[in-house]
């Protein structure tokens, strides 16, 4: 009898205790939907009310930015997070490249790259990529390490290498890129962003492709970027995409990708 009375309250707690795992089990095996969102917004031409709409309307939730600048009273980064209604503290980084204006003769402000995104930034890291005393413009790499939740991170870094066809701005861009390689090693759960200002068939592309990283573009989004050409790209290495496009917004002198992921 006592026997018979205990047998429900045993079934019971042990349901319970398979039931308290199930949290443990979905988050190890849980997916996160990353939406990557790369523009070179040109500088101080941008419209940013204009450009978050269409951030917003891509469904991003991580957006890599080229050209912006951050000048007293006209913050680039302040004005898309606001629009974006992200904390500027919590989900922005601003990697600094140089001085606004002429290189020659700077303006009050700075110039680099941003990462914005919903997700929280738990590490930011600035890597200068040259150091020119005067001109050309001095390059940086911008990174962020991203909080997806239930343990979940990616790291995602964006760049804007130098521009110019002569030799002299090939050798520039490839030690720029160099630079780039050598600090991110082999390290996984990566997505590298940007405007390398080289196209797919360029040594320095197929340089990238050969250190293990899938340009994302080749198979998603192979559209030009830039006039005619392709030279912006989103990198990934042990991030897995599913989907991408080129869009044809007109804001700028570039296109903006969107990048779809699972991490």
């Amino acid at each position: 009898m006592i026997a018979t009375k205990r047998a429900p309250v045993i079934a019971a707690l042990a349901l319970l205790a398979t039931t308290a795992s199930l949290p443990a089990e979905a988050a190890a095996s849980r997916t996160v939907s990353v939406v990557v969102f790369d523009w070179n917004i040109l500088g101080e031409s941008a419209d940013i009310p204009a450009m978050a709409k269409v951030i917003r309307d891509s469904g991003a939730n991580v957006v890599t930015l080229q050209e912006v600048h951050r000048r007293p009273g006209a913050d680039q980064v302040r004005q898309l997070a606001d629009a974006l209604g992200w904390d500027i503290t919590a989900n922005a980084h601003f990697g600094v490249g140089d001085d606004v204006g002429p290189c020659d003769a700077p303006e009050e402000g700075k110039a680099g790259n941003a990462i914005l995104s919903s997700f929280r930034i738990v590490e930011r890291v600035t890597i200068p990529l040259s150091n020119f005393a005067t001109c050309p413009v001095n390059r940086s790499m911008a990174g962020a390490k991203l909080d997806l939740g239930g343990g979940a991170q990616v790291t995602v870094f964006t760049t804007h290498l130098s521009p110019g066809l002569s030799a002299t701005s090939v050798s520039r861009r490839e030690a720029q890129a160099t630079k780039i390689r050598d600090y991110l090693g082999t390290r996984t759960g990566v997505v590298l962003t940007g405007d390398f200002n080289a196209l797919p068939t360029d040594p320095l592309s197929k340089s990238f492709v050969s250190a293990g990283w899938t340009d994302t573009g080749a198979r998603y989004a192979n559209k030009p970027t830039h006039g005619t050409a392709r030279i912006d790209y989103v990198y990934t290495r042990g991030v897995t995409t599913t989907s991408g496009s080129v869009l044809s917004s007109t804001l700028s002198d570039h296109r903006p990708i969107v990048m779809r992921m699972t991490r």
